[in-house]
């Protein structure tokens, strides 16, 4: 029996199931459960090879032919399906040694091929395999879907871009649109304001001619009439200089002082306002200096004038007024617009600066919207409407002038 080989062994191994061959690969000694294991409960032992039992060791004849001969200490076959859920490693062995004259040669009678069930380890194995291959295609599905989220993001900025892009270029237009019409209303403002002095320089040219005439006149009667025309030849050009002035747009803030600028305006619509018979007082604070793009406050005050003389128009009284007050709160200056041409209507309070939201009839509604925005968005301050007794009040409050932050 190779019963000490044997446990020797297992002991060494962890086996659990044995076979034991001759040179000649006969099974002359087995476990319990050896063929169990290996699915052969029909087999005869003493009439069978280890090859029909262990199929496996088909290949391997010379590895065990060395094993015999002494030649080869060990050799394994792993991981070896047997039997369903079950693996194991073959480990072949040395078994007896070949004994002349009472003594062991370095050769072998026999061989023991041990079965080492593995199976828990190998699921163990499969399992951590499997897992790691699940967390591999969880990796890329998930890489994927970052992918797939990232031009998602990448697609989603492009067309905000477009839609802010879109934005600016329709804000522009709306600005434009309304610069177009502010230029119209002034135009027709300064062709009033040049009828007078075209009026005193066609009067005086008719005189100067008819004098001329006369031969008699004085060298120093020419030259006053001389002087009259050019006076109102330089007030007809300052007038279209401060139109000019009025519409040259300014590519960087400035501190500008909030009472010259206003006054400058006044004193471009005023012919307007007083043919209108609407009464423009500019009152409080001279020196309140504010820091932005003047021009553009100048057409915030325009737009606002224009809203209140289309109030007057449309519903006339004898004390028409408009009063623009500056002042100063907190180091905030605040220009307060105020009119008593009867104030605007509750229901669109609120929407008066909407874009489109107007009160008139053929209104485009867009002053007041672009006014908001030049307020707001190039000038960091904000812009507000009430109503008042007998009229409407806008407060424009700005932010201080960096000189005083």
């Amino acid at each position: 029996m190779h019963i000490q080989e044997i446990l020797s062994a297992i002991y060494a191994n962890h086996l659990y199931e044995y076979l034991v061959i001759d040179s000649e690969y006969n099974i002359i000694e087995y476990s319990d459960k050896v063929f169990e294991l290996c699915q052969r409960d029909d087999i005869d032992c003493t009439k069978t090879k280890v090859t029909e039992v262990v199929p496996e060791l088909v290949g391997s004849e010379e590895e065990i032919e060395n094993i015999f001969a002494g030649e080869k200490e060990t050799f394994t076959l792993p991981y070896i399906f047997k039997s369903p859920d079950q693996y194991v490693h073959i480990h072949i062995h040395p078994g007896r040694k070949r004994m002349q004259e009472g003594k062991s040669l370095s050769s072998y009678e026999t061989v023991i091929v041990l079965f080492e069930n593995i199976s828990q380890m190998a699921a163990a194995q499969q399992s951590l395999v499997q897992e790691r291959n699940e967390k591999s295609l969880l990796l890329d599905e998930i890489s994927e879907k970052n992918m797939q989220l990232k031009e998602l993001n990448e697609h989603m900025q492009m067309l905000v871009q477009q839609e802010i892009e879109k934005n600016l270029e329709k804000q522009k237009l709306l600005e434009l649109k309304s610069r177009h019409s502010q230029m119209g209303e002034m135009i027709a403002m300064i062709t009033h304001q040049w009828k007078q002095p075209l009026n005193v320089i066609n009067l005086v040219v008719n005189v100067l001619k008819i004098d001329l005439t006369k031969k008699s006149l004085p060298k120093e009667d020419i030259e006053k009439k001389l002087n009259d025309i050019l006076k109102q030849v330089g007030y007809m050009n300052q007038t279209v200089n401060d139109f000019q002035n009025f519409f040259n747009p300014f590519k960087e803030k400035i501190i500008f002082n909030l009472h010259e600028n206003i006054q400058a305006v006044l004193d471009l619509v005023k012919y307007e306002y007083v043919h209108k018979n609407i009464k423009l007082n500019l009152t409080g604070e001279t020196k309140t200096m504010a820091y932005g793009f003047p021009n553009e406050f100048s057409q915030v005050i325009l737009s606002l004038l224009k809203n209140a003389k289309d109030a007057f128009m449309e519903k006339p009284h004898k004390e028409m007024e408009i009063t623009i007050n500056i002042t100063e709160t907190d180091g905030n200056p605040i220009v307060t617009v105020k009119d008593n041409a009867g104030g605007i209507p509750e229901k669109i309070l609120k929407k008066v600066f909407d874009l489109y939201v107007t009160t008139k009839e053929e209104g485009s509604g867009l002053g007041l919207n672009i006014a908001k925005s030049m307020i707001e968005r190039h000038m960091n301050g904000r812009i507000e409407v009430k109503n008042v007794e007998n009229g409407a009040q806008f407060s424009i409050i700005l932010p201080p002038p960096p000189s005083t932050l």
